[in-house]
């Protein structure tokens, strides 16, 4: 079974150019050995899970980022999938930080089909302006899907 997992558990910048617009957390995430099985951490993308099992996969693909913007409060922010730095419409999730500087709370789940060597990545966007954001904690989990 194919499988494996990456985590960002301190604080990280990300870099907002434009109001919308989902990027890349730019951030290096921590890939969990033990437990993985056919994928390692992202190249392309360094918070990402690559397929490195030879073969193409239907992974389920489950992704969370707890994230505040640098100044200001009731902000909306986004996350998407995104598989080779292509952004996966379906997967968006919105939500809004609250007053006192409290962070939005990000979760999304999908099924995604993997070549070889094929890379998903964690993307976040500010839809409240073009402030940068701060990632407290993420997660990415892949499990192969079996019929």
């Amino acid at each position: 079974m194919t499988r494996g997992q990456a985590s960002k558990m301190d604080a990280g910048n990300i870099d907002i150019v434009t109001q919308g617009v989902y990027v890349s957390t730019g951030l290096i995430g921590t890939f969990d050995s033990t437990t993985a099985s056919g994928m390692t951490l992202g190249t392309v993308n360094t918070f990402a899970v690559k397929n490195t099992s030879g073969a193409t996969k239907l992974m389920q693909i489950y992704g969370s980022i707890d994230a505040k913007t640098v100044s200001g409060n009731n902000k909306i922010l986004g996350i998407k999938l995104a598989k080779n730095g292509t952004a996966i419409d379906q997967t968006e999730c919105r939500a809004f930080t609250s007053s006192g500087g409290q962070e939005a709370k990000l979760v999304t789940n999908w099924m995604i089909s993997m070549a070889a060597n094929d890379e998903v990545a964690l993307f976040i966007a500010n839809h409240s302006g073009d402030e940068d954001i701060t990632l407290g904690r993420a997660r990415l989990v892949a499990s192969e899907v079996f019929a």
